[in-house]
């Protein structure tokens, strides 16, 4: 689910992704280039522990595979329990709705998949009611843990627009990858470049027209 669109919705999205690709368009493609070697330099410079031991831990969801943590979400999951273990005095935050209604949410199963893997039930902390990544981190903002030096795990490809998103929210997380290394996915790659152009000519827009709305779902 944290991969999925829109930092917008509707009829707003319906705009700024317009307003994208008539960007992408009349930069010849520039402006989307610049996004997707923005990702790739994230994803390869991005490490596996953070700096010093942060205020808590920070797990994005990921789409589920028939109600079970898919692949990529066990590989954030994994890296948040060594964080955990690590320092054991910190709680883990896994953030993430429901894909559709009466499914459990992508929350609720990383947390089971954590206490299955040993960790205390009592150290684990849901965000259960967002869509996408941009509701997870405000979602966790307005939930009151906006102080601290955060480590926030997601997929090396899906790290920066995680960055950007976090920090125009007032959010100061430390990142750390998921995976050991960024292995080849061209058309993952491509996508999240897209994603990012989107997110910030949608941000560029919403300033520029001073539409209030928009900027308060980015911010």
């Amino acid at each position: 689910m944290n991969d999925r669109p829109p930092p917008f919705l509707g009829h707003d999205g319906a705009i700024t992704l317009v307003a994208a690709l008539l960007l992408a368009a009349l930069t010849l493609g520039i402006a989307p280039g610049l996004a997707v070697l923005a990702v790739r330099r994230t994803a390869l410079g991005a490490p596996v522990l953070p700096d010093r031991e942060p205020a808590r831990i920070l797990v994005l969801g990921h789409r589920l595979e028939a109600g079970q943590a898919s692949r990529e979400f066990v590989a954030r999951l994994s890296r948040a329990l060594g964080l955990a273990r690590r320092w054991p005095g910190l709680r883990v935050f896994v953030l993430g709705g429901a894909t559709s209604p009466g499914a459990p949410t992508e929350a609720e199963i990383g947390r089971a998949w954590l206490v299955a893997q040993g960790l205390d039930p009592a150290r684990i902390g849901l965000e259960t009611q967002s869509r996408h990544t941009l509701e997870n981190l405000r979602n966790h903002r307005e939930a009151g843990h906006d102080s601290g030096s955060e480590a926030l795990v997601t997929s090396r490809l899906h790290l920066h627009r995680a960055l950007l998103m976090a920090r125009n929210l007032g959010l100061a997380p430390m990142p750390v990858a998921a995976e050991a290394s960024l292995q080849p996915d061209l058309p993952r790659l491509l996508g999240e470049g897209f994603m990012v152009h989107w997110y910030l000519t949608g941000r560029a827009l919403a300033r520029l027209l001073r539409r209030r709305a928009w900027l308060a779902r980015i911010g």
